[in-house]
C-alpha cells in the first residue's frame, strides 16, 4: 500500500459495501452528514473524497481479515471459546472490543469500524491522571456514539513507576477484564512501531509490536501498524472530527515522547530523509525472525499454554503431602504457578524469546537485565536467588523449572514500557 497520502485508490479489494459508501456520500469535503437518505440509501458520514481515511479503513479490514483466516472464521472462534450471555445483553453482537482515548489515531480507528461495520464496542479508559480525564473520555464516547457504536468509560486507578508503564498496565488489564476473550483493538501506528524499537534498542532488547499479540492470555490487535500517524491525522481532518491532543504527549520527561520530538527529527537530517519508514520495515522484519522462531519451539508453546490457567501466581510452589494417604479430600488442590520447563526452552536465542513471552503474557516486565538473568538461572545456576520482574512479581527457578511467584519483597512497580 501506498503512503503518499495521495488517496489514489481504483477500489480494488473494496468491498461492495465499501464501494456503494463510497459513491452516495457527499463531495463538501466538510465531513459532516446528518444521516439524509439518497436514493433510499443512509449516506455515510464521511465525505465523498476521504483518501486518508479510506488508508484506515483499508487497514482495519485486512487486519481483520487476517485474524479471522488465522481463527478459521468468527464462528470456529466462538465455538471454541465459547458465548457470553451477559455481554449479549448489554452489547449485542459486539465481537470485538476497540480502546478509544479521544486522540486521532483512536477515533480514527473507530470511524473506521463503523464505516466497516465491524461488530464492536467501544471502550475509553479513564486514567484520572489530569484534571478533566473523565469529560473527555466521555467526549469520545459521545462522538463515536454518533457513528453508530456503542461505548463506556471505565475508570481505573494507575499505581506505580514508571508513570507511562504502569498506566499502560492498569489499562489493559481494564480492557481485558471486559474484553474477556474477544479481541481488544489498539490504534498503534508505524509511527509508534518505530518509537518502541528505538526504546527497545536502548534498554539493550530490540522489541517491535506485532499486529497480534497476547497480553494476559487476551488478544490485543492492531490493524494500523502498518500506515502512519500522518493518515489518522488527516482522517479527522477529513471526519470534521476535533480529536484530544493529550499534553502527555508533549512532555519530553516521557522517553517515548522525547525520543518522538527530538531523536526521530535529527534522524530524518542525518539521513535527508523519512527515518520512519526503514525503522518500521526494520520492525517488521524482526517479528517476522521472532514469529519463526517460536515456530521452532512447539513443546515450550505447548507448556506455556498450560501455564496460562493459572493467572494468580503463588507465593511459593505446592510441596508434596508428608501425611499417610486417606480418602480423597473434597478440598480444592493449591494452585500452582506458572513455570517453564528448563529443559524445554532450548539454546538462548529461542529461550530468550520463549522467557520474554512468558513473562508479557503474565504481565511481568521484560528488559534485557531480567532475560540475562534467566539465562543464568540456565546456563549459570549456582543457586542464585529469584529475579524481580515488575507488577510484584519475580522469578525463580525451582525444580527444574523457571517458576513466577509474587514478590516476597513486596515489589509493586509495574511493567515497563515494552512490546505490547
Amino acid at each position: 500500500m501506498r503512503d503518499d497520502g495521495t488517496g489514489s485508490h481504483d477500489g480494488t479489494g473494496l468491498d461492495d459495501r465499501a464501494r456503494l459508501d463510497n459513491a452516495t456520500g457527499s463531495d463538501n469535503g466538510a465531513g459532516s452528514h446528518d444521516g439524509a437518505r439518497l436514493d433510499g440509501r443512509v449516506a455515510p458520514f464521511w465525505p465523498r473524497r476521504s483518501p486518508h481515511f479510506l488508508q484506515v479503513r483499508t487497514a482495519l479490514r485486512g487486519a481483520v481479515q487476517r485474524w479471522r483466516d488465522e481463527h478459521g472464521g468468527n464462528k470456529h472462534w466462538a465455538d471454541k471459546h465459547g458465548t457470553d450471555e451477559r455481554w449479549a445483553d448489554e452489547h449485542g453482537g459486539a465481537k470485538f472490543v476497540i480502546a478509544v482515548s479521544g486522540g486521532p489515531d483512536s477515533l480514527a480507528l473507530a470511524a473506521a469500524a463503523a464505516a466497516e461495520k465491524l461488530p464492536a464496542h467501544v471502550v475509553s479508559i479513564d486514567h484520572g491522571l489530569q484534571d478533566g480525564s473523565r469529560a473527555v473520555s466521555e467526549g469520545a464516547i459521545g462522538q463515536v456514539g454518533q457513528w453508530g457504536l456503542s461505548g463506556q468509560v471505565v475508570s481505573v486507578r494507575v499505581v506505580g513507576e514508571p508513570l507511562e508503564a504502569a498506566a499502560r498496565h492498569a489499562r489493559y488489564q481494564a480492557l481485558g477484564d471486559l474484553a474477556g476473550r474477544r479481541p481488544i483493538l489498539l490504534a498503534h501506528t508505524g509511527d509508534d512501531q518505530a518509537e518502541t524499537l528505538l526504546l527497545g534498542l536502548l534498554r539493550g532488547k530490540a522489541s517491535a509490536m506485532g499486529e497480534v499479540s497476547d497480553y494476559q492470555g487476551h488478544t490485543l490487535l492492531r490493524p494500523l501498524l502498518g500506515i502512519r500517524r500522518a493518515h489518522t491525522v488527516g482522517a479527522c481532518r477529513e471526519l470534521g472530527v476535533a480529536a484530544w491532543n493529550d499534553p502527555h504527549n508533549t512532555d519530553e520527561a516521557f522517553r517515548r515522547v522525547a525520543i518522538r520530538r527530538q531523536v526521530l527529527p535529527l534522524l530524518d537530517q542525518i539521513i535527508g530523509g523519512d527515518a520512519t519508514a526503514p525503522l518500521v520495515r526494520a520492525a517488521e522484519l524482526l517479528r517476522e525472525d521472532d514469529d519463526y522462531l517460536h515456530t521452532l519451539t512447539p513443546k515450550l508453546e505447548r507448556a506455556t499454554a498450560a501455564t496460562e490457567q493459572c493467572t494468580e501466581p503463588a507465593t511459593q510452589p505446592a510441596e508434596p503431602s508428608t501425611q499417610p494417604a486417606t480418602k480423597p479430600s473434597t478440598e480444592p488442590a493449591t494452585q500452582q504457578p506458572p513455570a517453564l520447563e528448563i529443559a524445554e526452552l532450548g539454546p538462548p536465542p529461542l529461550a530468550r524469546r520463549a522467557i520474554a513471552k512468558f513473562l508479557q503474557q503474565h504481565g511481568a516486565r521484560v528488559s534485557a537485565s531480567t532475560l540475562e538473568a534467566s539465562i543464568a538461572f540456565i546456563h549459570d545456576w549456582h543457586g542464585q536467588g529469584a529475579v524481580s520482574v515488575g507488577n510484584g512479581l519475580e522469578l525463580a527457578r525451582q525444580a527444574g523449572k523457571l517458576v513466577l511467584l509474587h514478590s516476597s519483597l513486596g515489589d509493586d512497580s509495574q511493567p515497563s514500557a515494552s512490546s505490547t
